[in-house]
């Protein structure tokens, strides 16, 4: 179909999505989706819509606004956007991009989980290897049926792939001589001082690093480390539970049997009843 927007050149095109109920109930699925060769007259603002937009910038450069963010987006990069709240996007350089609105399984959830961490803006190796999933989905919005499953299988992908670090972290390097330190002292007393002392940062920086990097606060990351080696010593050894949890860290064995069930809804002794 011609596309009327101003700024939109051919050889553009768009197409609209008819998601069944399973796929609305139980799949990520497309609502519209296209290709777009653009000027600079090319923009669009809107106050809400019940979607989220992908959008994979092929050339040129691309800009994108938010309450909350503005970025410029270049040739491999994606741009990330709720519009269930006031945006507006829009060509910077003339260039192309595709693009598709999406929603269902967990789309609220990923963005906020994107968002917080890494914001509307993404790039990197493991971006531009994202293109092919974009054009697949384009390629199955085009088919009436569409193949729903895959729809979804690449809409994950690519939300995937956006977690996954855009540079080289630098906050985990920091924090290395810590983890290292809990993986082989983990059943002693750890005092955040010396942890962040390690890493030769403050205990305030230490956390606030740990929270963003790791999503978790470091005594949040102890205890799961703990639970996880008790797992392994339930199912492996034939140590009693006291023992397991003296082994563990833990300050007795209520406290373990406590953390362990909050944890995976089972007591250490009907986990390890458990035939895996």
């Amino acid at each position: 179909m011609k596309i009327l927007d101003k700024g939109v050149l051919d050889p553009s095109f768009m197409d609209f999505q008819l998601p069944t109920d399973f796929a609305k109930d139980f799949l990520y699925y497309t609502v519209q989706s296209g290709h777009f060769y653009c000027t600079e007259d090319y923009a669009v603002e809107r106050n809400t819509i019940n979607q989220y937009l992908l959008l994979y910038v092929r050339s040129g450069s691309f800009y994108a606004t938010t309450p909350e963010d503005s970025v410029i987006a270049n040739k491999d990069e994606v741009i990330l956007l709720d519009c269930c709240h006031r945006h507006s996007y829009g060509c910077k350089t003339p260039g192309d991009f595709l693009w598709f609105h999406y929603n269902g399984c967990s789309s609220a959830a990923y963005y906020d989980y994107l968002h917080t961490k890494s914001g509307i803006l993404y790039s990197g190796p493991q971006v531009s290897m994202t293109q092919t999933w974009f054009q697949n989905i384009l390629q199955q919005g085009k088919q009436m049926p569409a193949n729903e499953s895959l729809t979804s299988l690449y809409i994950d992908r690519i939300l995937t792939s956006l977690t996954m670090p855009q540079t080289a972290a630098p906050g985990i390097g920091m924090l290395d001589p810590a983890l290292n330190y809990i993986s082989q002292h983990y059943e002693q007393q750890l005092m955040l001082e010396d942890l962040a002392e390690l890493c030769n940062i403050s205990t305030s920086h230490f956390i606030r690093l740990f929270k963003k990097q790791l999503h978790c606060t470091p005594h949040e990351y102890i205890l799961l480390y703990r639970i996880r080696q008790s797992k392994n010593l339930l199912i492996s050894s034939s140590y009693n539970i006291e023992d397991i949890a003296e082994m563990c860290g833990f300050n007795s064995p209520s406290h373990f049997a406590r953390a362990f069930k909050k944890i995976n809804i089972l007591t250490p002794t009907e986990f390890r009843s458990v035939q895996f």
